[in-house]
């Protein structure tokens, strides 16, 4: 007779728990293992598991992936946007450097079309200075310096003695007597003299520069005049001829 009493078998419901636990255990490994893979390779949005504190599986919910072609577009969009907003700032400095025809204060340097005979600017009422720094200015006779000067760009027959007169009208007047000024200041071809605070220069310009006129010059069938007499006050001009 056997002492040792009844034998326990395991019942057909804890053998397959049992089972079924440690395939579950499996297949939550496998799945772990392979879950990262199968997302990055096909773009899929599997969720991570974690183990519970009862020892139940939940799912974790996984950074959204997104696919390969996606990304690549957003990340060229991200690299366009940034080139533009390069070229962009470029384009804003290089203009920023160039300077711009509006800006500063206003030059006193007028049009040329705005200059008295082409070449006068007029710095004040009635005061006009030409480009060698010759101030033309109110007064004589003929209330102007350059209405005197007027008188010296055609002849007058009736008028006793020599009387200068200057090729080119009243341009060509100005533009000789700057050169005239021009080379007196450097001492060339030049005489100088002073007189009642007056400095008179006279200039040999080596070429023609208008004719002798008045009675004395038709006398002598108006010969060409090389010189100029500048008569000046400081720069003020009181009068200029050819001889």
């Amino acid at each position: 007779m056997d002492k040792s009493g009844p034998s326990r078998k395991m019942s057909p419901t804890a053998g397959k728990s049992s089972i079924g636990a440690i395939a579950v255990v499996v297949l939550v490994g496998v799945y772990s293992l392979v879950q990262p893979e199968l997302n990055a390779r096909f773009g899929w949005d599997l969720p991570q598991l974690r183990s519970g504190d009862a020892g139940e599986v939940a799912a974790v919910p996984e950074p959204q992936a997104r696919p390969k072609s996606q990304s690549k577009s957003e990340s060229q969009a991200r690299q366009e946007s940034q080139s533009k907003s390069e070229s962009q700032s470029d384009s804003d400095l290089a203009s920023a450097s160039e300077p711009s025809v509006n800006a500063g204060p206003e030059s006193d340097l007028k049009p040329e079309s705005d200059l008295k005979y082409g070449l006068l600017r007029e710095i004040a009422a009635d005061r006009y200075l030409s480009p060698a720094g010759l101030l033309y200015t109110p007064g004589s006779a003929e209330g102007h310096r350059l209405e005197h000067l007027r008188r010296h760009t055609t002849d007058d027959p009736s008028r006793p003695g020599s009387h200068g007169v200057f090729d080119g009208d009243m341009e060509g007047a100005l533009e000789t007597i700057d050169q005239a000024y021009e080379k007196a200041k450097q001492g060339t071809k030049t005489t100088k003299r002073v007189d009642d605070g007056r400095t008179i220069y006279t200039v040999d310009l080596g070429r023609r520069i208008g004719f002798v006129g008045g009675r004395e010059g038709a006398r002598k069938r108006h010969p060409m005049a090389r010189r100029v007499r500048i008569v000046l006050e400081g720069t003020r001009v009181i009068t200029a001829y050819p001889l």
